[in-house]
């Protein structure tokens, strides 16, 4: 898995997609599938990284020994 965010345009998967022998109406919807599941994927990561910004203001102190 990369670590780098690909663009949608200049991803592998968006370029197997143009050169795959179907017709342009399936073309559309595979890309606007998966820039679909994208925007999905984004906005769980979001959320998750909203969620451990906040779990931060409510950990109890330690207690030191």
């Amino acid at each position: 898995m990369r670590k780098a965010k690909e663009t949608g345009r200049n991803s592998d998967i968006y370029a197997r997609i143009r050169k795959a022998q179907m017709p342009e109406a399936d073309r559309q919807n595979a890309i606007r599938a998966l820039q679909q599941a994208e925007a999905i994927a984004d906005a769980m990561l979001w959320v998750r990284n909203k969620i451990v910004a906040l779990g931060t203001l409510f950990l109890k102190p330690s207690l030191k020994h």
